[in-house]
């Protein structure tokens, strides 16, 4: 099968933050600027980047590079602990300004956002859609901060848009109109390609693919059937093409995961932590009107295996069940992840733990009567400390086991998933 490239001009524009976390703080304070610094969701020793600033990044400084490794390239380099808040505002104020361009402008993730100029024609009234991009450029400067730059790019899906804006950083703009693609890709590596890491670089080059330009003349029974074997391969012939195939996926689970600052081995120690995991969870499961009959516990240890005294200690650890009742009350979920704790292995120093609840299925509503069951009354108290809590702050109102846990346990900062935010 040999499908033509798409003709239609490009209509979707894809904004990214550069360097996002990285450039926040040196907007937020002028001392960092030009200086190499990183962003970590725990400055302790065990410390990396999650994000570097370009200044760090021409040291060789990236993500995933250790605090001692980053200060032995440059002992100028700064780390920071992230400050997710700070984030979280720059993402709304971000969101603001691209939804005052199209009613399917949206977040992507907390740094990169997605317009949509598809049945626009009309309003843009032949307004190039470049023209667009450095307005918006503009406007990130002077309604967010003068230090703060994007990568814009344009295209006929949201894959190509993505390519698009991965050229020209910092502060780059680039349009693939029809057929330029074929020229741009003669200039890439696999791996230069969205989505495509080492893994499916092998699988692409057992089948004589070994370039951006192999991938888009490959043939399509290559790709169905002996790369991705799968429906996958009908996507990728059509979205280097430049056809949409990409759709939001609906929310399948809710969970936390945190990575601990006092690692502990205490059971009880663990079980107020684990509490205040389960009061996260219900406040998202609630957010989002949602349920859930299926809960799963991730362990990570920092124990680790040795092959003369301990061979066969587990590092990682996970259990998961379904109930029959669905569950969205922190209490609820409370006493099912005990059970499954109590599955785990003890007596190992836990340094990263998650939970995640899944089957997710809408709350029923409570229908007023009488005499109302303890349950329902649970239900509305729990309500009630949810509807202080948005006002006045997450665990503004907590469990008093929760508030004796002395172990910090931060939210990280999220980078795929911006279900939270709003």
């Amino acid at each position: 099968m040999i499908i033509p490239d798409n003709p239609l001009e490009p209509t979707i524009m894809h904004i990214d933050l550069n360097s996002a976390f990285a450039m926040i703080e040196q907007q937020a304070n002028p001392f960092l600027r030009g200086k190499p610094v990183g962003i970590t969701n725990r400055l302790n020793d065990w410390a990396i980047c999650i994000t570097a600033s370009y200044e760090a990044k021409r040291q060789g400084i990236s993500i995933g590079t250790r605090w001692r490794e980053a200060r032995w390239k440059d002992p100028s380099f700064v780390m920071i602990e992230s400050d997710p808040e700070k984030y979280r505002y720059i993402h709304q104020r971000l969101r603001a300004i691209f939804e005052s361009y199209s009613p399917t402008a949206y977040m992507k993730s907390i740094d990169e956002g997605i317009i949509d100029f598809s049945g626009m024609s009309a309003i843009l009234k032949g307004r190039p859609l470049e023209d667009i991009a450095l307005e918006i450029k503009q406007r990130v400067k002077d309604e967010i901060g003068d230090y703060m730059t994007v990568n814009i790019g344009i295209g006929q899906n949201l894959w190509l848009a993505k390519v698009a804006a991965g050229f020209n950083k910092p502060d780059g703009l680039l349009t693939i109109r029809p057929g330029e693609q074929e020229e741009l890709f003669e200039t890439m590596q696999l791996t230069d390609l969205p989505y495509i890491k080492k893994r499916w670089q092998r699988r692409l080059n057992d089948a004589g693919i070994y370039s951006a330009a192999d991938f888009y003349h490959a043939p399509y029974w290559v790709l169905f059937r002996q790369v991705f074997k799968s429906v996958n391969g009908h996507h990728w012939y059509l979205k280097l093409r430049g056809y949409e195939t990409e759709f939001e996926p609906g929310i399948r689970s809710i969970g936390r995961n945190y990575v601990l600052e006092h690692r502990t081995s205490d059971p009880d120690e663990f079980k107020l932590l684990l509490h205040k995991a389960c009061v996260k969870v219900a406040r998202r499961l609630r957010s989002k009107g949602f349920s859930a009959r299926g809960l799963m516990m991730t362990l990570r240890f920092a124990d680790r295996p040795n092959p003369k005294e301990s061979w066969g200690r587990p590092v990682g650890w996970f259990e998961r069940q379904m109930w029959e009742q669905p569950a969205s009350r922190a209490d609820q979920l409370y006493r099912r992840a005990c059970l499954l704790y109590e599955r785990s292995p003890h007596g190992l120093t836990i340094a990263h733990f998650s939970l995640t609840s899944y089957g997710l299925s809408p709350i029923p509503t409570d229908q007023p009567t009488l005499f109302e069951d303890e349950e329902i009354k649970r239900n509305r108290l729990e309500e009630a400390v949810h509807t202080i809590n948005d006002r006045y702050g997450e665990l503004t109102l907590q469990p008093a086991s929760v508030a004796m846990s002395k172990n910090p346990m931060k939210d990280k900062v999220p980078f795929g998933t911006v279900r939270y935010f709003d």
